[in-house]
């Protein structure tokens, strides 16, 4: 899978019914993602708070891979952007281009009993986006309802445009990420993860069927 296959996946998995659950091969990281009311008026516009942090632990072994979404941009047909609507997709490529631009991104890993470090030399060469692919929010979208326009149950054919990192394995050990950033708007991103990388489990199955066919 591409770069661009993979944050399609990962935008499906954060709007999906259980956010909390990755699969054995790759971890999906997220980033703060709980808006608050300006001035606390429930209904009122919502902005992430600038001091806000998205913190969360994992354990994972060594063969996983981890997706780091260090900041992104997320729209779709038939949504509204300063006011003008987005109709077709040349338009919806331009303005969530155009929604990633500005602003400053960050990406450090620091080994438990090392010092942090920059995941990678430049971190402008990670900027992907994905190609248009039909996103399926459901009702129980664990949190849709945290986000800053909060989008409705259906589906949509969307397009994610932001920096990424795919780390392909990490040795055995602690490790502390950080990463985030800011867009040329109001949107801010910080979070932290310590992720804890442990031998792989061997598979204790074995298969006593004695059946030598293939598929």
């Amino acid at each position: 899978m591409s770069y661009g296959d993979w944050i399609a996946a990962w935008y499906q998995w954060l709007l999906s019914e259980r956010p909390e659950y990755n699969g054995e091969d790759i971890l999906f990281l997220r980033g703060n993602v709980n808006y608050r009311p300006v001035g606390g008026n429930e209904g009122g516009p919502q902005h992430i708070d600038p001091k806000g942090k998205h913190e969360g632990a994992e354990e994972i072994d060594e063969c996983t891979a981890i997706l780091i979404p260090i900041l992104t941009s997320h729209l779709s047909l038939g949504d509204h952007y300063n006011g003008k609507k987005i109709t077709s997709i040349p338009d919806l490529r331009e303005t969530t281009n155009k929604d990633t631009n500005g602003g400053s991104i960050w990406a450090t890993i620091e080994k438990k009993g090392g010092k942090a470090m920059s995941i990678v030399s430049d971190l402008k060469d990670y900027r992907f986006e994905s190609p248009l692919f039909f996103l399926l929010i459901p009702r129980n979208s664990k949190l849709r309802k945290q986000m800053d326009i909060i989008p409705k149950p259906g589906n949509y054919h969307t397009i994610i445009v932001g920096y990424f990192i795919i780390i392909k394995s990490l040795p055995i050990g602690i490790y502390r990420l950080k990463f985030g950033g800011t867009n040329g708007s109001a949107y801010h991103t910080n979070s932290l993860y310590d992720i804890k990388v442990i031998k792989k489990r061997k598979d204790n199955v074995i298969d006593k069927s004695g059946s030598t066919n293939t598929i």
